[in-house]
């Protein structure tokens, strides 16, 4: 009997939707060990688990599953198939957030040229490859880079009529290096038209309507305009901690752009206040 993989997926949506990500990682990891014998299946599964446990900035633990996949998929179906690039993409996406640039850039290279030469560079896989590799060359302050490859993929993902989110994060992807080399006018509008589809799409209670807001209040305070900022980053913030918890990644990033901002506002009494409810959380991972 074929492995049911879509059962798995509703049972850890179920368990995260909850807040229980310990309980969906010890479930990806069981039927990980479950189904030795089905490279394809356990490659999937152990991307899932990857994917998991760097959401929740479990990252040694990320590197750990991405790295076994990559391992047996390099065997069957080998290193010149779609489903290796993917892995080898993910795991770049985790040595990105743990700093590792050197690393990060080598994979999400490898995964962009296996996507080209195997689905063709008009596919939306080669698109977010692409992107994957911009939102590196903006941590690396490499923002000209940055910006010609989100181009490029918004180029591929304009015509993907069926998939706006694409589109829309493709969008947000460049309003950082816009912002960055002071394209303002340009940061702003890409900012706002991500946001509308999220909004449209998704509602306001989704995580990447949280990261449009965030995006377009950090335009607002590289700009000074404050009274714009504030609001979008709080209500950025409120939807991280409904959905994930204080003391999650992306909760935790949202608190620190708010303090930052307080900051550069002289209101330290709203800095000190959230320091303190971060502080409160350190540690806790209390959802985990």
């Amino acid at each position: 009997m074929a492995y049911d993989l879509y059962a798995l997926q509703n049972n850890v949506d179920t368990l995260t939707g909850q807040g229980k990500y310990r309980e969906a990682i010890e479930l990806l990891k069981r039927e990980s060990e479950s189904v030795r014998d089905d490279n394809v299946v356990r490659g999937a599964i152990l991307n899932e688990l990857g994917g998991l446990c760097r959401a929740v900035g479990f990252y040694a633990e990320s590197e750990a599953a991405f790295q076994q996949a990559m391992e047996i998929l390099s065997r069957s179906p080998g290193k010149d198939d779609p489903d290796y690039a993917t892995t080898i993409n993910n795991l770049a996406g985790t040595y990105r957030l743990m700093g590792q640039y050197a690393k990060a850039e080598s994979l999400f290279t490898e995964a962009a040229d296996i996507y080209a030469r195997t689905l063709g560079k008009k596919h939306f896989l080669y698109a977010s490859a692409l992107n994957n590799l911009g939102l590196l060359y903006q941590d690396m302050k490499a923002f000209e880079k940055a910006l010609t490859l989100h181009k490029e993929a918004l180029d591929i993902v304009r015509e993907d009529k069926d998939n706006p989110i694409a589109y829309a994060t493709t969008l947000n992807n460049l309003a950082g290096p816009y912002r960055a080399t002071s394209r303002n006018d340009e940061a702003r509008e890409v900012a706002q038209e991500a946001l509308e589809i999220y909004r449209r799409i998704l509602g306001e209670e989704h995580p990447l309507y949280a990261s449009g807001l965030n995006n377009l209040a950090s335009l607002y305070s590289v700009m000074g305009n404050y009274e714009k900022a504030e609001p979008l980053y709080v209500q950025a913030l409120r939807i991280c901690r409904r959905i994930f918890g204080n003391d999650h990644p992306d909760s935790r990033a949202a608190a620190n752009n708010l303090i930052l901002m307080y900051e550069k506002m002289g209101n330290h009494e709203k800095a000190g206040q959230l320091r303190s409810e971060i502080k409160e959380t350190d540690g806790t991972q209390a959802k985990v």
